[in-house]
C-alpha cells in the first residue's frame, strides 16, 4: 500500500473516537516521578509503570535505572500508577495523581511511588544507581551533577535539571545517560531542536541501547512528525522487543502515514504485550479506515469489556461510534 498522510477525523467513528477516548493522550500536561524503596534507593533493575485513567489502561513505560519515569500528553484528571513488582523484593505498588492544571499553558505535575516491600525483606543503603554511575571513566563531578539533575527533574525543575545536566556533560561528554535525561527535560520545556539534537548525540554515543530511540521517536510522534518517527521507533525494537509503548507509538505512526498492514502488526503487538487500552481505539480507526468496520467494532466492545469504569459520556460515545459502523456494515451487505 502507498503511504499517505491520514486524517482521521473523517468517517463515522473517527471523529468520536479520537474527540473523545483518545484525547486522553493527546493532552498538553506531562506526569513524571520516581519509584523508590522507603529508604529513598531506586531498584537495581528497571521497573513496569502503567498509566491508567477511570480504570482504563492509557499507557505503559518502563523506568531508567535511577527510577525516574514519565508520561506525557495528558488531559486534567486523576490518574493511576501502579509500579509492577519484581516477585522477590516488593509487592506492586500503586498511588493515584491529579493533573489539576488550569489555564492553557502545558504543565508538568510529579508524583513519585514508594514500593511495599516484601514481608521480611530489606534493600541496600539509598543510592543512584545506573550501569554509567560504576564507570570509572565518569568523574566524581560529572556524577554527582548528573544525580543532582536527576534530583531536579524528579522534583519537578527541568530548568535547574537541565542546568546540572549541562554541567556533567562538560565535564564528561561521553556520558550516554546524562544526554538522554537533557533531551526530557529539553522536551519538555519544548525545546524540540535541543531535544533531538541530545537523543542523536546519545544515539551515536551508544546505538545498541534503545532508550534514546524510543525517546526520539516518541517525541517526533507527539509532534505529528509521523513519517519522521518510524525509523527510531523501529530501531528501538530491533533492540528491545518487550516494551509496548514502542509499538503502540509506531502503529499510530503507521497509521498516519498509511502503512496499514505494518500498523496493524504492531498495534496487535503492542496490545499482546501490556494490554493497553488505547491499542483498541487505534485499532478501531485502523480497521474503519480500512473499511472493515466489523474489526472496528469488534475493538471497540472490547475496549468498553475492559474499561466499565469509563465516564458515562464516553460510554455513550463510544456507543454511538458502534451504532454508526453496524449501519456502515450491514449497508455493505
Amino acid at each position: 500500500m502507498s503511504k499517505r498522510s491520514v486524517r482521521l477525523n473523517s468517517g463515522v467513528g473517527g471523529a468520536i473516537l479520537f474527540l473523545g477516548v483518545l484525547s486522553l493522550a493527546q493532552g498538553q500536561h506531562s506526569l513524571q516521578g520516581k519509584v523508590h524503596f522507603p529508604n529513598g534507593s531506586a531498584p537495581a533493575n528497571s521497573v513496569k509503570i502503567t498509566l491508567t485513567f477511570n480504570g482504563m489502561r492509557v499507557y505503559e513505560t518502563f523506568t531508567d535505572l535511577s527510577g525516574r519515569f514519565s508520561f506525557t500528553g495528558l488531559h486534567r484528571g486523576m490518574y493511576g500508577l501502579s509500579a509492577e513488582g519484581d516477585d522477590q523484593t516488593f509487592e506492586t505498588t500503586r498511588v493515584n495523581a491529579e493533573i489539576s492544571a488550569y489555564g492553557s499553558a502545558p504543565q508538568t505535575f510529579t508524583q513519585n511511588i514508594q514500593l511495599r516491600l516484601k514481608s521480611g525483606k530489606t534493600v541496600p543503603p539509598a543510592s543512584v544507581t545506573t550501569v554509567e554511575a560504576h564507570d570509572p571513566n565518569i568523574p566524581a563531578r560529572s556524577r554527582e551533577a548528573y544525580e543532582r539533575g536527576v534530583k531536579d527533574a524528579g522534583n519537578d525543575k527541568p530548568e535547574n535539571a537541565v542546568k546540572h545536566l549541562r554541567e556533567a556533560l562538560a565535564i564528561y561528554p561521553q556520558f550516554y545517560s546524562a544526554h538522554v535525561a537533557i533531551a526530557e527535560q529539553y522536551s519538555k520545556l519544548n525545546r524540540d531542536e535541543e531535544a533531538a539534537a541530545a537523543y542523536q548525540k546519545a544515539i551515536e554515543l551508544k546505538p545498541e541501547r534503545a532508550q534514546a530511540y524510543v525517546g526520539l521517536g516518541m517525541m517526533l510522534v507527539k509532534q505529528k512528525r509521523y513519517s519522521d518517527a518510524i525509523a527510531p521507533l523501529r530501531r528501538s525494537l530491533e533492540i528491545e522487543k518487550q516494551s509496548s509503548t514502542p509499538y503502540l507509538f509506531l502503529g499510530l505512526a503507521e497509521m498516519m502515514t498509511g502503512d496499514y498492514r505494518a500498523s496493524e502488526s504492531d498495534l496487535l503487538r503492542a496490545y499482546e504485550i501490556g494490554k493497553p487500552g488505547l491499542a483498541h481505539i487505534y485499532l478501531a480507526n485502523l480497521y474503519e479506515l480500512k473499511h472493515e468496520p466489523s474489526k472496528a467494532i469488534d475493538h471497540l466492545k472490547a475496549f468498553l469489556k475492559e474499561n466499565p469504569n469509563l465516564p458515562e459520556e464516553r460510554q455513550i460515545q463510544l456507543r454511538e461510534a458502534i451504532e454508526k459502523l453496524r449501519k456502515q456494515s450491514a449497508g455493505r451487505k
